[in-house]
Parts: structure tokens; sequence; C-alpha cells
């Protein structure tokens, strides 16, 4: 039996793990799969209370030829006896690759390189943010960020990353790390860990210990759920023969032991994919082919705000988007700014999208948490955001947006198998990787593409303009400097407030309010658009650079605010 997930009969088991990750690719072909017929298909797993949507999508579909056996486990004893057997679904890509070899070698692609002084994936050795911005330890400070940020690797390792770092983790994280957990969260599926399976909390090292590993029984169960009415998370795992950890514990409980706990388990229920974590059926539907989103929290964000807020024609959902939405929203599953784990304001779990662009996230936290949903600042003393990675809000009414590009349209662009057949690619990295010579060159020959295929998606549109994107980023990178210096300058000035007001000294609160609604403002736009954005502007420079220019304006105005908070010697 494979590391795979046991559900009972009265559980969907509407994704087929045989994803296609690419739309209109072709069937198996032979493959060495058992064949099946839509009627064979029909007669095991269809039926007024079985899976006839399933069975429908999947005679439809480009996987028609392919046996539900093939990527469930078990369907045909299952379909003998439905209460006896349960079906097993694999979670692996392995399952994909048997018929998608040369796409699923681009997704599970790595050169751990650096193109440009922004773009790339180096894992090893890690570049760290407090490197790159040497303020940022002090605008974040307390945050525990502060003792683990590094710069992204590739897709390859976004669930082995997670599990690594130094930093508190949360299972609402995992949603992006993990298709298996997505799905299960968006359905309501309870998991159960197959087998015994030893965690590393990881961050509970410290320099006189080890970090602490724990056992999570084979049986133990999970569920997750999010309440859309306040955006609270309720998780809950059931360990084999022992206790039940939550995130939401009794007030007497220990709630670092909780979160570790629910976390240890989140990871032992899916570890069969390391290192990668989110799959094809992430953004494809295996039964259908089609595109699909499988995030919760994104469709919730889609029918409060549709497609795209900033755009008066948007569309209401995905169905009805655009192409270059829906491969946009595809991204966007993962690519924006969330509110994910417990705050250390209140200790609440919360599960949200902003779904706003920098420029409205201060009001829009403070409309619907009060600021409560990250952390309270180490020096200030006050809660601050914490912002995610905002590349799809950026990205909107950019000036690519506005030509017509998606996401795809740079980071996924065609190429050509050594067979000669186009495809896209899922190497999810910088365009500028593709338009270099060597790093294609590299690419293509491990994953079985031709090396002089088309390699640079900026050329389609214009001629190339890698020279002129660099300088426009170096642009912003130097201009960043100053805000980051101010905000710095902010913290420590209304730190000092803060020592004062302590020490018995009078101060004038409404000036310190002042003061902590500018930095708030400052600190929004420096740390969503500059730190927590990958793109270092290109996504849209007007928009970045003009947000600099508020955000100095603001870092300004609550250093003179903090100045005059106490009274004159």
């Amino acid at each position: 039996m494979r590391h795979s997930d046991l559900l009972p009969h009265t559980q969907s088991v509407l994704v087929l793990l045989c994803a296609l990750l690419l739309i209109g690719l072709a069937g198996c072909g032979n493959n060495g799969y058992e064949k099946a017929t839509v009627t064979e298909a029909r007669e095991l797993c269809a039926g007024s209370e079985c899976h006839d949507v399933a069975v429908d999508a999947h005679a439809s579909g480009p996987h028609a030829a392919v046996s539900c056996s093939e990527c469930h486990e078990g369907a045909s004893d299952h379909a003998k006896d439905p209460e006896g057997v349960s079906v097993v679904i694999d979670w692996r890509i392995d399952s994909c690759a048997r018929c998608h070899e040369t796409v699923t070698a681009t997704y599970l692609y790595d050169d751990n390189t650096k193109v440009g002084p922004f773009g790339g994936s180096q894992r090893e050795p890690a570049i760290h943010k407090a490197d790159e911005f040497p303020q940022y330890n002090t605008i974040v400070a307390g945050h525990g960020f502060t003792r683990d940020y590094r710069e992204e690797g590739a897709h390859l390792y976004m669930l082995e990353d997670h599990y690594d770092t130094l930093r508190g983790k949360f299972e609402t994280c995992v949603q992006c790390k993990s298709t298996k957990i997505a799905w299960a969260w968006n359905t309501g599926t309870i998991l159960t860990v197959p087998e015994d399976r030893t965690i590393t909390l990881t961050h509970t090292a410290t320099d006189d210990s080890p970090a602490r590993e724990v056992v999570v029984p084979a049986g133990t169960t999970l569920e997750f759920d999010t309440d859309f009415r306040n955006y609270e998370v309720l998780a809950t795992a059931q360990y084999a023969g022992g206790r039940t950890y939550t995130s939401r514990p009794d007030p007497d409980d220990n709630a670092t032991e909780h979160q570790n706990m629910l976390w240890a388990a989140t990871i032992a229920a899916i570890k069969e994919t390391m290192p990668y974590g989110a799959g094809c059926n992430h953004c494809h539907d295996p039964h259908s082919g089609s595109q699909r989103l499988i995030r919760a929290t994104m469709l919730e964000a889609i029918e409060h705000g549709g497609v795209n807020p900033y755009d008066a024609n948007t569309a209401s959902s995905f169905e009805t988007a655009s192409a270059r939405d829906r491969e946009t929203l595809l991204c966007a599953q993962c690519h924006v700014e969330y509110t994910c784990g417990r705050s250390g304001v209140d200790g609440m779990v919360r599960d949200h999208f902003g779904w706003t662009k920098a420029a409205n996230l201060h009001e829009e936290y403070t409309d619907i948490f009060g600021y409560r949903q990250d952390w309270v600042h180490a020096i200030i003393g006050d809660p601050l955001i914490k912002s995610q990675h905002p590349e799809t809000e950026l990205y909107w009414n950019s000036p690519h947006y506005d030509a017509g590009a998606s996401c795809a349209s740079c980071h996924m662009p065609r190429v050509r198998t050594v067979t000669g057949q186009w495809v896209r690619s899922h190497w999810f990295t910088s365009p500028y990787k593709y338009g270099n010579r060597d790093t294609f060159g590299a690419f293509a020959g491990k994953t079985g593409l031709r090396t002089n295929g088309q390699s640079n998606p900026c050329t389609h549109c214009h001629d190339d303009r890698t020279a002129q994107a660099i300088a426009g980023q170096e642009m912003v990178y130097e201009r960043q400097k100053a805000v980051q210096r101010l905000l710095a300058a902010s913290v420590n000035a209304l730190g000092q407030v803060r020592e004062a007001a302590e020490a018995g000294v009078a101060v004038k609160e409404s000036r310190r309010q002042q003061a902590l609604e500018a930095h708030r403002k400052a600190h929004v736009l420096w740390e969503n658009l500059i730190v927590s954005e990958n793109s270092m502007g290109f996504h849209n420079f007007d928009e970045v650079m003009d947000a600099m220019d508020a955000a100095e304006a603001e870092a300004r105005a609550a250093i003179d605010f903090a100045r005059r908070v106490l009274p004159a010697e």
C-alpha cells in the first residue's frame, strides 16, 4: 500500500490524483496503465449514491482512458464492498509523472541560482532578509521572522522549507504547502495519519538543547475548518489512543503545546509528499482536466470582492473570469497577502485574504481585526501588520495586467520537448532565467526540453528589456533604503516614548496615537511591497515608487509626532 490517506465510504473521493499538469494534453496512451472504458468506470464507481459527478467529468475529460483504480488504489474492491473496503488516494506527484514526465520534471527542477540581483531561487547558502535589509529586525522586532527569514527557494522545496524553518509554524500555513491539506480544508474531509511518523519541531531548538521530536501514531485524525463570519479557525488533531489538540485550547491549557502537536499531526498526514507538498491537482481538476481553485479562503475572497476588486468590470467567480484572470487566480491561491496562523496579540488562529492593495491594508485590517491579527512590536509595544507575499495584488492593474498578460505568461512560458511537442513549463521561476542561455540550457538538459526551444517570455511582446527591468529594480531598491532608515528611526522614537511612559513620565497620548498611526501606514507599505512582495517593483514599478513616497512622508510624520509626545524640559 502506498503512503496515502484512507477515506471512509461516506466521504467523497472526488479528487483523483492522476492530475493533468497541462490543460489540453492528451490521455496517457499506453504507458503500462490498465485501460478502462467509460462503461467499466460507470459500473464500478457511478450510481446515485456514489460518484456520478466524478464519473461524468472523468468520462468527458483527458483521463477517460485511465481506470479509476490507477489513481484510487482499491477502487475495484471498494466497489464490490463499499462498507468494508476504503479507497486510498495517492497524493504523490509520482502518479502524474507516469504520463506527464517532462512537465512534471519542470515542476520538480531547481538550479539553486539567481539571475539578476533579485530574481531566482538560491537556497544554499541561504540569503537572509536581514542581510539585504539591515534594519529589518528592528522594524519587525518581536516577530518570529527575526529568527529565520530567508529569500524564497524553488517550489520543489516548499513543504520541506516550511518543515525546516526555525520560526513557529501553523496548520493554516500548510494550505499553501500541501494540496492534501488544502483539499481537506475545502471539503471538510477528515484525514488519517497512515503510519507512525516522527516529526521534528525544528523551532524548539535552542543553543543549549536540540529540537524536540514527537511521534504521531498511526490512526491520528485531523479536521480543519474556517468560520468565514469572523475568519477564525477550528482545527483538531485527535491522537490515536491519546489527547486531542486544537487551535482553540481552553484558557487553562498550554496553547503552545496545542499549536506544536497540531502542526506535527498535520505534517505527519502529508509527509509522503515531501519535499514539494503541493501537487498537480492544486490547480488542475484531475477528473475533468480543467483549471480549478482548491483554497477555501481564495474562494471566499472572490465571493466577497470579485476576481479583481480594482477592476470595475471584474468577474464574480472563477468560472466567469477571463482566461487571463483564471491563470492568475491559480497562483493567487498562495501569492497574496493573508492572515494565517496564531495571533501574537489575542492568541486567535485566523485564515483570511486581505484581497486589497497595500495602500488599503491599514484600513482593511483596522476595520476587520482592529489590528489584532499579527503581533505586538517588541520595541513599540503595539500591534503591527506582518505582510506575506502580495504578488497578485501588486500585479492587478499593472502595465502587464492591462496588456492582457497573466502570471503564466512570464513564469510559465511555452517550451518545446525533445520530441517536438510544445508544453507550458511548470518551473515557476524568474523570467530572467528563461531568457538566460546558460540557465535555460541547463534546465532543458535536465527536463527533456530542446535547448533551442522558446525560452524568453519577454520577447513574445517586445524586445528584450532585461537590462531595463533590472535597472528599475535597482532604482526601487535604492529608493526603499530611505524609508527603511526612517522606519527604524520611527521605531526607536516610539520606543523611547514607551520607555518614558513606563518610567512614569506623562506623555501626550493623542500625539502618541498620531505617531503610531503614521508609523503603521508607513510600515505596511514598505514591508508589504519591498520585503514581502518578491519582484522588487517589477510587477508594478509606478505603484511601488508612489508607495515609497507615501511611506516616507508617513514615517517622517511619525518621527515628528513622536518627538512632540514628551513634555518639553
